[in-house]
């Protein structure tokens, strides 16, 4: 038999077909396609976890500018009454201190000249910190706000005598109680992940 070019093409398809070539094309041919579609699955998975990615870094680089604004102003805050709970304690442990240049400086006066720093300070702070301070170290706030007035009631007075001692002495005992209370919430509270979250009850 005499087998022109045009037909091969038809002779071997027969072949394949004859001898289960067939099998081995769809085989192949499914493996192409199974490949060619993983790589395309895998593609975009990639690019749905990079976006996730991104996404994520960008929330995690806004919650860290949040944390660092936050523990600036609680800092702040802290720092403020720390200075004022200071005064206080050497208003109530000396009458006066005296310098090793002679000068001596009476702690009634230290007292009452630095009062209105700390109620500036606190006056620019006290806001934003009601916002983030949850309620057990709000409600300590406020107990100082009281324990601190208590204070200067003292302080006012013009005799100077025992009672006024032992009254000054109580008056700074309430103090130091809350000035412990509060630095302890709030060493624990900056080592939370509530600090981002202000809504805590």
């Amino acid at each position: 038999m005499n087998l022109q070019f045009e037909d091969l093409p038809t002779a071997l398809l027969a072949a394949l077909g004859a001898f289960g070539g067939w099998a081995v094309i769809v085989a192949a041919l499914t493996h192409y396609l199974g490949d060619l579609f993983a790589k395309r699955t895998l593609q975009s998975e990639a690019e749905r976890f990079t976006s996730k990615l991104t996404t994520l870094g960008h929330e995690l680089k806004i919650r860290e500018s949040s944390y660092d604004k936050h523990l600036d102003l609680l800092l702040s805050y802290y720092a403020a009454f720390y200075r004022h709970y200071r005064i206080c304690q050497n208003a109530t442990n000396y009458d006066a201190h005296r310098f090793d240049d002679g000068t001596i400086i009476n702690t009634r006066d230290t007292f009452w000249n630095n009062l209105d720093r700390y109620r500036q300070e606190m006056a620019d702070i006290e806001g934003s910190a009601r916002l983030l301070l949850p309620s057990s170290l709000l409600d300590l706030h406020e107990e100082s706000v009281a324990a601190f007035n208590a204070f200067k009631d003292v302080m006012k007075r013009t005799t100077y005598d025992d009672k006024y001692q032992s009254d000054k002495r109580e008056a700074f005992s309430r103090i130091l109680e809350i000035q412990a209370k509060l630095e302890d919430g709030l060493r624990k509270y900056l080592r939370t992940e509530h600090m981002l979250n202000p809504s805590e009850t």
